[in-house]
Parts: C-alpha cells; sequence; structure tokens
C-alpha cells in the first residue's frame, strides 16, 4: 500500500513538474493574489516541523487551489484565499476551460491531499516544497 501512495505521488510530481513549464498569466486573469497566497502557504507548510502546521498550510493550499464549492475544500481549515477569487482551478476554468494550466493547479491540489493523507511530515514537506515552486513557476508566467 505504501508504495502504491508512492508511485502515486510519483506519477503527480513528474505530471505537475512537466507541466509546470508551462504557465498562466497570473495577473491579467485575476489569479495574481491566490497564487502569492498559496505560495506562502505551500512555504509555510515546507518549513514549519510539526505535522499539525504543516497539514494546515497543505490545506490551506488546496483550499486557494479548488476554491469553496469543491469536494476537496476544507472548511474546517480556514480559506486564507477568501475574497480573492473562486479558487485558482475555478477561476481558471472560467477564464480558459480545462486547459494544461488547470490541469497543473489539478495535480498540485491532488500532490496536497495525498501527502496529507499519508501523515508522514517529511513527505508532506517534501510535497509542499514541491508544490511552492510550480505555484512560483505558474505565477510569473
Amino acid at each position: 500500500m505504501r508504495m502504491a501512495r508512492w508511485s502515486v505521488l510519483g506519477i503527480a510530481v513528474l505530471a505537475a513538474m512537466a507541466l509546470g513549464a508551462q504557465a498562466i498569466a497570473a495577473a491579467p486573469m485575476g489569479m495574481a493574489d491566490e497564487l502569492k497566497t498559496a505560495i506562502t502557504h505551500a512555504g509555510f507548510a515546507a518549513k514549519y516541523d510539526t505535522m499539525k502546521e504543516v497539514s494546515l498550510h497543505l490545506h490551506h493550499v488546496v483550499n486557494c487551489l479548488v476554491g469553496p464549492n469543491d469536494k476537496m475544500f476544507d472548511k474546517a481549515a480556514g480559506n486564507p484565499c477568501q475574497g480573492q477569487g473562486n479558487g485558482i482551478m475555478p477561476d481558471i476554468k472560467a477564464k480558459m476551460g480545462e486547459d494544461q494550466e488547470y490541469q497543473v493547479a489539478w495535480w498540485l491540489a491532488h500532490i496536497a491531499d495525498q501527502a496529507l493523507s499519508m501523515g508522514n511530515l517529511q513527505q508532506a514537506k517534501a510535497a509542499a516544497h514541491i508544490i511552492q515552486v510550480q505555484l512560483a513557476s505558474l505565477s510569473k508566467m
């Protein structure tokens, strides 16, 4: 079971890295604030030293990515992107459809969700770092 989780996470990481090379124009799409907030919380998750703190900030990243109307949204974790948009994925979908940029955001949300379900501090921090790097790439294009 553990190997299967690593396989899923590995595939997700590779897909995100491959797709991350193509980035979205965040500012014109009105997502600059959402991306900045998600990047900040991914950074928090990557640097903290307890699973409780890492989990909270990974949940914040997921919430910013998927928006409050998605089943992955965790209301109990809070929404640091509230008032900044409808979520990165819904905002991309509304502007450009479910294109490559949308798929990158989808993978990043699922990497975070998978890392949370594993419950391993080092794996969660590593996932947060990967997500932070990919979100930063999305924000620069």
